[in-house]
């Protein structure tokens, strides 16, 4: 003889994926300043020349900007005209996007 089990819950209705995946994008994006993408996309419209002629940006963590260039004479060239990069970037941007500017030398 077989025990029969009955639930008395109802049961729930399948979730739509879309939904569900709605719902975890938002979760994930909580946080997320649209302007650290548009600032790496818009690069040579924002920064001074020289920045856009020697760097590439990276992106940004914790309101620090990481820029790659090339060699050592690029990074010493740009590492003069930090103060200048992040005024550019508080006239397109506001300021707190950018509060610290970090250059790294790709080989």
């Amino acid at each position: 003889m077989r025990a029969k089990y009955f639930n008395e819950k109802p049961r729930k209705e399948p979730t739509e994926i879309s939904e569900l995946l709605g719902t975890l994008i938002e979760n994930a994006a909580v946080g997320v300043d649209v302007r650290h993408g548009e600032l790496v996309s818009e690069w040579e419209i924002v920064a001074p020349a020289d920045w856009v002629t020697f760097g590439s940006p990276v992106g940004i963590r914790s309101g620090t900007l990481l820029v790659e260039v090339a060699d050592g004479t690029a990074a010493s060239v740009l590492k003069y005209q930090i103060d200048d990069l992040k005024q550019a970037i508080v006239e397109r941007f506001g300021d707190r996007v950018v509060t610290h500017v970090r250059i790294k030398v790709v080989r």
